[in-house]
Formats: C-alpha cells, structure tokens, sequence
C-alpha cells in the first residue's frame, strides 16, 4: 500500500483572507491527491506589518515555522510572496535555507534556486492600466508599487511602464511611489498627490494599498470612481464591499496553491517544471469610473460569441468554481450549472419563447439547492447573469422577447439576492457560535477545583461537535521561553496532555504524554485512515511560550483556529498562575513535612517506576530538582545522561510484551551498573531512560559511553536472549550553578540522543 504523502503548506497570518484561500486551495489539492496537508501558519519575515507594529510579540507565531522536519514532511510550500512580502533577499534566502532539505516550492514569488509558481501579473494589469487609458481617457496616471524587494511589485510596475509607452504616455519617476502592501497607505498618496499637480487616476500594486488610500483621497476632497479613478491588484473579499467597489485584477491565491500542491508528486520525483504561472483577469468596478459590468468582454471571456461550440460551458464553470477539483458534492452543482445552460441554449433557439421560460426556471431553481453558494460567490453568479441576459438580447431584435427577458432575469436577480444572503449568514453564525462555546469552556475550567491539576482536556470541550475532526493539546516541559532571536530552538520533545475526537475527552496517561515535536501530527494517538488536513498554532503570552494546539479540521473551520488558540493561551496562562500561587500557599506546608513524607514508604513507591524499580518521572524530577539546588553542589560538575532503547517494538512484535519488559529491566540494570548508587536513575517514558549524576571533577563523557557499552555487552552476553538489548544515548556535561533548570539540560541530552539516532539510522 502506498505511504501517503505528507504536504507542508507555510502561510502568513490564517485569518488573512489571502492566506485562508490559499489554505483552501492546497486543502483541495491533497484531498486530490489523497496526500495529508500540515498547515503551518505564522505572521511575517523582516519588517513587521503595520498591521501588528504595536504588538511586541507577535513573533511567536513564527515559532511554527520551525516545526517542519525531513520526517514529518515530504515537500514544503511556503507563501514566499506574503510572508518575505517586506524582507530584503538575504533574510529571505536564510529564511529558506533554514528549512529542512525537501523539495522547497515558493508561491506568489520566486527565488533564485527554487521552484515557483506565481501569479501572471502582466496579463490583468495590463488590461487594467489600458481600460483607463482608452476607455475613461486618463492620461495622468499615478502608481503605488509594493516593496522594491518584491519580485510580484516591481513585475506590476513594469507592466504600468510598459502601457503607458505603449500608448505614448511618457513614464515620470515622480508618479511613482513605493509602498508596502498594507492598509497604511496614507503617506504614499499623499506624497504622490503632492508631487503631482493633478492626477487623473491611481493605479495600486495591491488591493490593501488601495484600501488604505480611500480615506486619504476624501481627506483631500477626492472621491473616488469620480473625482479621481482608482484601481487595486488581488481582488480581496473587501474589494467588493468598499464604497465605490474596486476595480481591480483577479489572482486567485486558491487556484495558485490547489495548481502548485497538484504537482506534489511531480516536484518530490523531479519531473516538476521549475517555474509556473497562474492567469490573472480584469474585474470592472465603480472604483474606475464604470457604472455598469463590460458585458462584451465577459460575453468574450466566456466564449459566448460561439453558442454552436459547448466550449462556453468550461468557461462559465471555470470562472465560477475557480480551484476546486473533480469529485464530491461540487460535481452535483457543475451537473445544475451545465443543466441550466442547457434550457438557456433551448430558451435563445426556441421560435416561442414562454414555451421554454418553464424548463429554465425548473433548472434555475434546482441550481440554487446545491452547494452553489459554497464554492462561488455572489457577484460572480450576478456577473454571469448580467452577461447571459445581454447575450439573450443580442439574440433577438423582438421587442416582445426582450421585454420576456427583462422578466425573466429580473426574477433570476431577486432570488440570488435572497439566497446569497442563507449561506454568508450561515457561516458568520457557526463562526460566532464556535467562539461561544469555546468562550464557555474556557469559563467553567475556572469552576473545577484549584487544588487539582490543570484539567487541560476541558480546553477542548465543545470543538468536536462543532466539526472539529480531532483537537491536541501539547504542552512544552518546564518554563519555555522565546525571547525572538534566530538562536532559539524549538524542544525536540513535547508532552500531549489532551486530545478531543470521536472517541471524546481525555488525557493520556503520563508515561505516553512524551512525544518528539516533529510527531504532532503523526503518533499513536491520531488514528485517522484517511487524508487528513491539519493545523498547528501556538499557544503564549509574551515571552512564554507553553505548546502547541494541532486541529484537524475542514476549511470552513480555517479562520476560527487563531481565535481559539488565543482564547487557550489566556485560560492556561491564569491557571498556571493559579498553580504557582497554590504552589506558594503550601510552600511552609511542604517544607515541614517534606522530610517525613521524603521518609515514609507511600512516599518511596509513588516515585517509583513499578516494572523496574528505578524512578518514574516524577520521582527523577523531584530529586533531580534537590541535587541541583542543594548548595553544597555549587560549581561541581554534572552529566546527565538521557538513553533510548532502539529495538522495543521489535522485541514486543516478534517476542512478545514479556520479554519486552525483561528488555526495559536490562536496560535498568545497566545503567544502575553504569553509574553509581548515589547518582539518580530513572524511567520518564516507554522505553526513555535518564540518570544525572554530580562528579566533582571534570567527567569524561566518552569513558562513560564506553562503560554503558562495556556493560550492555556483557547483560547481552549472559541474557540467554535470541536478541540483542540496544541503547543510544546523548550525555550533556554542565556545571552546578543553583540556578540550572533540569529540563533545559534535559533538553540539551535529549538534542544529543536525537543527533546519535539520526547517525545509527544513517550508518544502518
């Protein structure tokens, strides 16, 4: 059975709406494939977007970017465009030759050296710049352009240069400006308006620019589609809303990605191209001084000119339904779509037109009850109406017929009005109702008993029925902290406290919790056997950065992730400070009873690992924890030695469970053999072992792997055993300063182990 592909898609900010259809794009593209998606969704290389100027931390969520390894990934997208959209070149190669060594495939931007695809920026624009030469006469025309480092900002500039010499319009430099692809537009207009007595129109580099500079234009006394003509690149879901609508070019981030994440096999096997486009088109809006839809260029868009060719038909399906692919219930409403023009065709050929007017209404009405409305949008079917009504008078010369078809569209508008407004409603109510419930749970954790652990499975109540497939939370060890530097490390382990899914609310059992960072989207505990598309957030305050939350999820779930997430990170920050004041309220409590309960049998075998009778976590944290602060410890060194048994599944699959508990009990026995009585040994996890000891003196870290060798071969020897018992260790030497913190060197032997796996797995 063919293992399936693993496809990384690194996106800017998910509740970018950009962003969010690109993640849709590729979500459809894997589910084609039959491939797993692991979205990674962080916020911005470089310089910060004005849009988080004044938040300190918002770095944090470029913790996720971190997380894609060679083994949890097959082929990684990155939204290089977005993402890198205000970094100059140097920072933005460092930021992918930081990625792991998998087919790399850059989206709305290329970079020497790796696959691209991005949007066609000439052909949209052009048409664009020309429509406001030649259909509204502007020959004063200023350009916003985006960052001098963006490859999509200058191909757009070049494209405004070359339209206007191509119409013997000479190309100043002063009508000409630099912005940055945001909102905070402001000081470019204003610039470009000082240095230029008058100008006729403005076209932008991006949709967001042109946002921005509505208010800045009014401010002046300019408005827009009127007094001055304005013109954006993207169409972003507000394009449509903004007051007059923007004219602007369609780049479809969904079609680019679904088209990029469809090659995942051909850039994985080499046989991908290096670089490709995706077509962009001219959307007309009031913002440009058109009161009313180019019917003719659509008619031609469409093909309509030639009603004998079915061709017309892919054109009308392609411009309505975008990315999505073949199959499921998308088919159903391309079926209604084709069965509607088909009574359109018979209703233009038919000599007595009421005689066909029943047989399109009975298709019209049966397309408006599928899922039309989930995978196109309103304007887009208004469009296609309006052009369809002009071709239909075009038809015919008779004025009884034209009246007819007045009738008829004019029926056909009112419904779509009605039943658009279903489905936008629809969404807006599930989304709000997923924040309340989420909002709820979050309350009644407060409710449940202070004095107990952190109930972290109730941070998940609610989201399974709310269409949640599968929610984890994962917790990081210790205090972790992110100051925001490139040196900072993402821990190799991470604990999973709580899991939602079919099977309900729990929290797995401590000695299953540690699991390898890289494996939160693929361990024990996620079970699913089909393709599965996954995103992970991370979960802070400030600096603290306590773990991750993974959910496994359908794309209409996209944008409520960050809000949960948030909404997660404050609930756990309060009830850990619930917990350190709990913890302080007892501190006199523990210290008086500490050296009796230390004493006391109940207190020896609740530390104890049952199978073999070294430490369980608890306990080797807990006297960990006195070794490094005890004082007389002060400037000796230490070692601590992190071990793995590398064959339990083999010994526990061909064997049997028994003898894959007498394994884990040698493993025990040779690393009691290996250290000294006085030094600390313990069993934190499966087959995870760890032992600190204090030296004194300097401590010859390869003496001490040789001894564990020594020892092991000779337990092998005398076992009588048809196997081998194997251990790879990582050995961190430190000096006890009293202010060490065992998970950090934890840690740091837990990097080492990793690094002596990754070479045994290659010399193997």
């Amino acid at each position: 059975m063919r293992r399936r592909i693993n496809i990384g898609l690194i996106i800017d900010d998910i509740d970018n709406y950009f962003a969010n259809q690109a993640a849709k794009g590729a979500d459809q593209a894997a589910k084609a494939l039959d491939a797993n998606l692991f979205i990674f969704p962080g916020h911005y290389i470089g310089r910060t977007d004005a849009k988080y100027a004044d938040k300190k931390y918002e770095y944090q969520y470029n913790t996720i970017f971190r997380l894609p390894t060679e083994r949890n990934v097959d082929i990684i997208y990155i939204l290089q465009g977005t993402i890198c959209s205000r970094a100059d070149m140097e920072v933005q190669k460092r930021f992918l030759e930081a990625m792991p060594n998998v087919p790399i495939v850059c989206l709305f931007s290329s970079v020497e050296g790796y696959h691209s695809v991005t949007f066609d920026n000439v052909s949209g624009l052009k048409k664009v710049i020309t429509h406001l030469i030649e259909e509204h006469d502007a020959k004063e025309i200023g350009f916003v352009s985006g960052p001098a480092a963006n490859r999509d900002a200058n191909e757009r500039l070049e494209v405004y240069k070359s339209v206007l010499r191509e119409h013997n319009i000479p190309v100043e430099e002063r009508k000409i400006v630099c912005g940055d692809f945001s909102m905070d537009s402001k000081i470019e207009v204003n610039k470009l308006l000082d240095y230029n007595g008058h100008l006729d129109a403005i076209a932008f580099a991006n949709d967001s620019m042109a946002l921005g500079a509505y208010a800045a234009l009014r401010k002046r006394g300019l408005e827009p589609g009127k007094d001055i003509l304005v013109t954006g690149f993207d169409d972003d879901v507000f394009a449509i809303s903004m007051e007059p609508p923007l004219t602007t070019v369609e780049a479809s981030s969904a079609q680019l990605t679904y088209k990029a994440v469809l090659n995942a096999e051909n850039y994985i096997n080499g046989s991908a191209l290096k670089d490709m486009t995706v077509e962009t088109s001219m959307v007309q809006r009031g913002s440009c001084g058109c009161n009313e839809l180019d019917v003719e260029d659509m008619c031609a868009r469409f093909r309509l000119n030639d009603l004998e060719s079915r061709d017309f038909y892919e054109e009308i399906k392609k411009y309505l339904f975008d990315f999505f692919f073949e199959g499921g219930r998308i088919e159903d409403t391309k079926s209604a779509v084709e069965a509607f023009l088909d009574a359109y065709i018979g209703f233009l050929k038919a000599d007595v037109k009421e005689s066909a007017i029943a047989a399109m209404n009975d298709q019209f009405s049966k397309l408006l009850v599928t899922d039309l409305y989930m995978v196109t949008t309103p304007e887009k079917l208004f469009n296609l109406m309006e052009t369809l009504q002009y071709k239909a008078l075009t038809v015919s010369d008779n004025e009884h017929d034209h009246d007819l078809i007045y009738d008829v569209f004019a029926h056909y508008f009112r419904r779509l009005t009605f039943t658009g407004i279903l489905p936008a409603n629809a969404i807006e109510r599930r989304n709000e109702k997923i924040k309340g419930v989420v909002n709820r749970q979050m309350g009644e954790v407060f409710l449940i008993d202070s004095e107990t652990d952190i109930p972290y499975e109730r941070l998940l109540g609610g989201l399974y029925e709310m269409g949640f497939t599968r929610s984890l939370v994962y917790r990081f060890q210790g205090k972790v902290k992110n100051p925001g530097t490139e040196q900072w490390k993402v821990p190799t382990s991470i604990l999973l406290k709580a899991i939602s899914d079919e099977e309900g609310l729990r929290t797995p059992p401590e000695e299953q919790q540690l699991i390898r960072t890289e494996r939160i989207f693929e361990n024990d505990f996620i079970t699913s056997a089909g393709h599965r598309t996954m995103i992970v957030q991370p979960l802070f305050v400030g600096a603290d950065l306590y773990g991750l939350l993974v959910n496994e999820l359908q794309p209409t779930h996209f944008f409520s992730v960050s809000s949960i997430a948030f909404q997660m990170s404050v609930t756990l920050r309060s009830l850990l400070m619930i917990e350190e004041h709990n913890k302080a309220k007892k501190s006199l409590q523990i210290s008086l009873e500490r050296f009796i309960k230390e004493n006391t049998e109940l207190e020896e075998i609740a530390q104890k690992d049952e199978l073999t009778g070294l430490y369980n976590r608890r306990g080797f944290i807990t006297n960990a924890e006195k070794v490094l602060a005890d004082p007389s410890n002060i400037d000796k060194m230490a070692v601590i030695c992190y071990a793995d048994m590398d064959n339990l599944k083999k010994v526990n699959d061909k064997f049997g469970h028994d003898d894959g508990d007498f394994a884990l009990r040698t493993v025990a026995g040779i690393l009691e053999e290996s250290f000294r009585e006085s030094d600390i040994i313990g069993r934190i996890g499966g087959d995870e072992f760890i032992a600190l000891a204090v030296t004194g003196s300097d401590c010859d870290v390869v003496s001490l792997k040789q001894r564990i060798d020594r020892v092991t071969k000779r337990f092998n020897k005398n076992s009588g055993k048809p196997y081998a018992v194997e251990i790879s260790t990582g050995i961190f030497k430190f000096r006890c300063n009293g202010k060490i913190e065992i998970y950090d060197v934890i840690n740091s032997a837990d990097q080492l182990l990793y690094e002596e796996k990754i070479r045994k797995k290659a010399d193997r």
